[in-house]
């Protein structure tokens, strides 16, 4: 839902900034929600060196979320949304070598599952709308 919002903010003009500046305001709004009603988690045994890392983390999140509602608004919803979801599956090879997780057989048929979606919504959305230009779709 929220990439279908953004992409209609997009196609009605609202800025970027505007709507990443909305959606981190809501997130931190949300987030001190939940910090009231459960409080907070205890940093016991988390160095300050490790805090540290949260500032270059929420400033390349902000980056990737200005990118992403650029694309979106742009029209780029399908690949955009493809590629975001791309990002499980990689996750997942991810903690398989790096870490030595294993997936489960529920893991791996929702890891297919998305992935069929999605050549599925590309497929439709092509044969739906094959007089248009690739860029619009």
């Amino acid at each position: 839902m929220a990439y279908l919002q953004v992409t209609a903010l997009g196609k009605v003009g609202e800025p970027e900034g505007r709507t990443v500046f909305h959606f981190a305001f809501s997130i931190a709004l949300a987030g001190l929600v939940g910090v009231l009603w459960d409080g907070f988690t205890p940093w016991a045994g988390v160095s300050w060196q490790a805090a540290a890392w949260l500032i270059p983390i929420g400033v390349l999140a902000s980056l990737g979320q200005w990118a992403m509602t650029r694309a979106f608004s742009r029209g780029a919803t399908l690949l955009v949304a493809n590629l975001q979801y791309a990002g499980i599956v990689f996750a997942a090879f991810y903690s398989l070598f790096l870490f030595g997780d294993q997936i489960t057989l529920l893991g791996w048929a929702g890891m297919a599952l998305i992935v069929a979606s999605g050549i599925a919504g590309t497929v439709l959305r092509n044969r739906a709308l094959p007089d248009m230009p690739a860029e619009e779709h």
